[in-house]
């Protein structure tokens, strides 16, 4: 530190920027402050927006704008006010480019925050570009055909590059080659980008500095051999990589890159060493300095993470000379690992366990790819028959990522689900492992110290991992949450002894709940295996998350068991389900009235359909009507879980409760709303009956149905219940220790 004045100081800097940004919050950063748009706009309000095209992205059913120095006008409040960025979703085939001026008119929409723990927040994600808010335009018009010929030339090149990849090499490995060389994610095959993160290899479709060292370094160092001048060189690798950069898009892992591209080829240029640790602080203080949000991105945290693994613990572990030869070829890359892990859990809740091996195989054949992906592409480009064969190479090799991928998801154990760690964990598991830095740097290397470094250092090392993924072990009681999947129900139970259970899963306005929504709240919670999943009936906006997962068994969480209703109710749907489940293995149980499941103190009963109360209820019709109704006991704590049941259900289900409450007086601590609130469910005489503390509402946001209907509500109300609903207050959840109960919505 002391023959590094730069580094100290941008560590300082850095250490400042934090300080505010994590106490600042909105006062500190722009980024989080309500836009113009959001302060003068409400959701659904007609505008007109008046901007310049920066970014466009051709889909099917039509474009996707971006625009920046935007003049919106609302129509409502004749208001006019000026919005930095915001993006335009339009049906239309209309030919634009970037630098045009257009007038769109439309509809305002806000992203959203995560409604879920664990789900993506997209309103973050797009906060940190600066965007607000988004348009679904129904007319457009262009106001100035001014182009940025610059940007538009780049943007068209990078588009055929990406056509020529595809055409090529076949849309799956062509998609993967562009994401890998062009950083063009938006159109490769979503099944590919999930396999390679779920097996730890992810990071190479990110662009790093592997890809500007063959861009930069390779034409530094070419024409630095052809003029002899480090300056001729430096200059010329700095235009190439310029265009590069400026064609991909400047992202934190392309910025803090080029960076140290820079500091690489001024260190040249100027006869001086070229020192990783300053580059890297100088490249993190411009990345927090122009966007401090970047202090709570992944990306950020992985990209800059990796480098400082290299800089700090990698080299120490290769400065041991007598290690075995396993331990000297897997140790840098289990100390990568050691330094990315809580990085990795915080955002993506598991770690692949095999990772470090396969990216054995992936690293050293990453130059590979790229100097046959660029070489092949532009031989291509000029005409040449010889750049097909090139690609081809690629191809192979991308072929053989696949193979061993699929291959290793079959082996035992291959990902390990560990959950999101608290943040303090993740500072504690960092500040001991500074600590074994600190040990192994300093320790002497006599034969005794080195067998007291070791101990020292496993002890210490085993301990912070122990604290970093102890949360969800050490879990105590019960939790019960009601995810918000939009107009559908899921609700999943944490038992006391760690089983899980789910209790439907299915949405009728959110596509793929299972793997957006559903999933990733399980992981995060560090829950691997469903132990019980039960399905009320066989109405899709409760079923077909759970066809999701069904089908994600290798990639996702396993299920154990699926619970159905008695056979007597079941319809094509249910069948179906039941064929899905038991070709993965999974056993199917049916579940009666009067059926109980036990895991310690906590107990499920099976309420409906059926009864002893008449006989008619086996000649109830699928679908509704026959919902199965769960009783969930935990010492004092009752709760009802009521499926889609109305009409002649609901009045079995009063029957069956008034026998239960002349048997045993049950105070009922909360009540899953039937039907999401329907008006034809939780009459005033079911309430009369069960009189909940509390009444849960899984209900999509201005669904098409009304739910949940006004007299609903009145009768709740009017009953004593008091209200959670998924519309307000995103996922609605209720956690149980002893005797002590306390309910928390939204993403906590």
């Amino acid at each position: 530190m002391r023959n590094r004045p730069l580094l100290s100081v941008c560590l300082i800097i850095l250490c400042v920027l934090a300080s505010c940004t994590l106490v600042g919050k909105e006062r500190f950063i722009k980024e989080l402050r309500p836009s113009p748009l959001e302060i003068c706009t409400t959701e659904d309000e007609s505008v007109i927006v008046c901007g310049v095209i920066y970014r466009q992205e051709q889909k099917e059913n039509g474009q996707i704008i971006y625009l920046k120095h935007n003049s919106v006008y609302s129509i409502s409040n004749k208001q006019k006010f000026q919005e930095s960025k915001i993006i335009v979703y339009i049906n239309s085939k209309e030919k634009l480019h970037i630098g045009n001026r257009i007038k769109v008119r439309g509809t305002v929409s806000f992203y959203e925050n995560a409604r879920n723990p664990g789900n993506f927040d997209q309103k973050f994600y797009y906060q940190k570009q600066g965007i607000h808010g988004k348009i679904y335009g129904s007319q457009m018009q262009i106001t100035d055909k001014s182009v940025d010929v610059f940007r538009e030339k780049l943007a068209v090149f990078r588009a055929g590059w990406k056509e020529l990849l595809v055409r090529e090499m076949g849309e799956r490995e062509g998609g993967i080659l562009a994401a890998i060389l062009l950083g063009e994610k938006s159109d490769m095959d979503p099944e590919m980008k999930e396999l390679y993160q779920v097996n730890g290899i992810g990071h190479i479709l990110a662009i790093s500095g592997l890809h500007l060292s063959f861009a930069g370094l390779g034409a530094y160092r070419l024409f630095r051999r052809l003029t002899g001048s480090y300056k001729a060189g430096g200059l010329a690798g700095g235009i190439l990589l310029f265009l590069y950069v400026s064609m991909i898009g400047m992202t934190v892992s392309v910025l803090r890159a080029w960076v140290m591209f820079l500091f690489r080829v001024g260190a040249d240029v100027t006869g001086r060493k070229y020192d990783m640790p300053t580059a890297l602080s100088v490249a993190a203080v411009i990345a927090v300095g122009s966007n401090p949000l970047y202090l709570y991105d992944g990306g950020f945290l992985l990209s800059f993470g990796a480098l400082l693994a290299i800089c700090t613990v990698i080299p120490l572990v290769k400065k041991e000379s007598q290690q075995p030869v396993m331990v000297r070829i897997l140790g840098p890359g289990i100390a990568m690992n050691c330094v990315l892990w809580p990085v990795i859990l915080y955002f993506f809740f598991e770690v692949p366990l095999y990772s470090v091996m396969l990216n054995l195989l992936v690293i050293p054949l990453m130059p590979v790819i790229l100097s046959c992906g660029m070489a092949g592409s532009l031989v291509r480009m000029a005409g040449g028959t010889s750049g097909t064969w090139i690609l081809m190479v690629c191809s192979r090799i991308l072929k053989l990522y696949d193979g061993c991928c699929v291959l290793l998801l079959k082996f035992p154990v291959a990902r390990w689900i560990a959950g999101r760690p608290e943040k303090w964990r993740c500072i504690v598991y960092y500040l001991m492992l500074s600590g074994i830095i600190l040990i192994w740097k300093y320790m002497d290397r006599q034969p005794v110290k080195i067998r007291k470094k070791y101990m020292a250092s496993l002890a210490l090392y085993i301990t912070a991992w122990l604290i970093l993924i102890s949360g969800p072990l050490l879990r105590r009681g019960m939790e019960v949450t009601m995810l918000d999947i939009g107009q559908g129900d899921c609700i999943c139970v944490q038992g006391p002894k760690h089983q899980n259970y789910l209790i439907d899963g299915g949405s009728s306005d959110v596509k793929e709940i299972g793997k957006y929504r559903i999933e990733p709240f399980l992981k995060s919670r560090g829950i691997a295996q469903l132990d019980y999943v039960f399905l009320s009936h066989g109405d899709l906006d409760h079923m077909n998350g759970i066809e999701e997962l069904l089908m994600r068994q290798d990639v996702g969480v396993r299920i154990r068991n699926l619970v159905v209703p008695g056979k007597q109710y079941w319809d094509e749907r249910i069948l179906k389900i039941i064929t899905m489940a038991k070709m993965h293995g999974i056993d199917v149980q049916e579940m009666e009235y009067g059926t109980e499941l036990k895991e310690g103190e906590m107990k499920f009963t099976c309420l409906g359909p059926g009864g002893n109360t008449d006989d008619k209820s086996h000649n109830v019709a699928t679908g509704n009507e026959s919902s199965m109704i769960l009783h969930l006991e935990y010492g004092e704590f009752d709760m009802l879980f009521t499926g889609d049941v109305e009409k002649e259900g609901e009045e079995r289900l009063t029957e069956v409760l008034d026998v239960i409450q002349e048997e045993k007086k049950i105070t009922w601590e909360i009540l899953k709303t039937a039907h999401h609130g329907s008006k034809n469910s939780t009459t005033e005489t079911f309430l009369q009956t069960v009189y909940p503390q509390y009444a849960w509402i899984s209900a999509g946001r201005k669904n098409r149905y009304g739910h949940p209907h006004d007299l609903t509500l009145k009768r709740l109300e009017k009953s004593g219940a008091k209200i959670y609903s998924t519309q307000d207050n995103g996922a609605v959840a209720v956690t149980l220790r002893k005797k002590t109960m306390w309910i928390h919505g939204g993403n906590s």
